[in-house]
């Protein structure tokens, strides 16, 4: 739910809006996302996995909004539309540590050999797909991980190779949310604790695309 706090402080939502929710399977993060943008607004919610297709489209067809369009692309596809979104959400596969708690057969399936393999794997999601993010667009990265190889080490590497800020969201002490600096970089991040907030491990953080420098 924090995604809709994120989008409404970085995010202009009375404008007409191009969305893209990269990884949206099973639509939890679409149907919020729709909720909150304007009817003139754009939601293209995309699933990667085939099988998990079905699932998406049935979920957005139940939500009822005739402003979204469910797709099954690759990252890498999205290129053919150079700088078409104004926001690009990116709930990144991860190794799922986030998920423990919730769901026991997540602990055997965890290995640091996996954390390395997602962190890569979320490294090319996110190199593939900034090209479709508009100049001045808005990012939002999130995971089910603990791990800082998926998330304050991806954040660094955002802000190196991607050419985007790492913006700070207001947060209150109440809401148990942990804000967090990465190292290199020093971009914020948004750490949730099961025994801080009500809900599984997760991780966000936001960006903004840098505009192109004008001599």
């Amino acid at each position: 739910m924090f995604l809709e706090e994120a989008l409404k402080q970085t995010v202009d939502l009375a404008k007409p809006l191009k969305v893209l929710d990269l990884c949206a399977a099973p639509g939890g993060k679409s149907t919020l996302i729709q909720s909150i943008i304007s009817a003139a607004s754009l939601l293209v919610s995309n699933e990667v996995i085939k099988t998990r297709v079905h699932i998406l489209a049935e979920n957005i067809t139940k939500w009822g909004a005739a402003n979204v369009i469910v797709t099954n692309n690759d990252p890498s596809d999205f290129q053919r539309l150079p700088g078409y979104f104004d926001v690009i959400v990116v709930d990144a596969p991860c190794s799922g540590s986030g998920l423990f708690r919730k769901d026991p057969a997540a602990i055997d399936e965890w290995s640091e050999n996996n954390v390395l393999h997602c962190a890569q794997r979320q490294q090319r999601i996110l190199e593939h797909v900034i090209p479709a993010l508009k100049d001045g667009g808005i990012l939002i990265y999130s995971t089910c991980s603990y791990s800082k190889e998926e998330d304050e080490a991806i954040v660094d590497w955002m802000v190196e190779q991607l050419a985007v800020n790492s913006l700070q969201l207001a947060v209150h002490d109440d809401w148990g949310i942990v804000e967090t600096v990465s190292e290199k970089e020093k971009a914020y991040g948004y750490r949730f604790y099961p025994d801080k907030v009500k809900g599984e491990g997760f991780f966000i953080a936001a960006f903004k695309k840098q505009l192109p420098v004008t001599e």
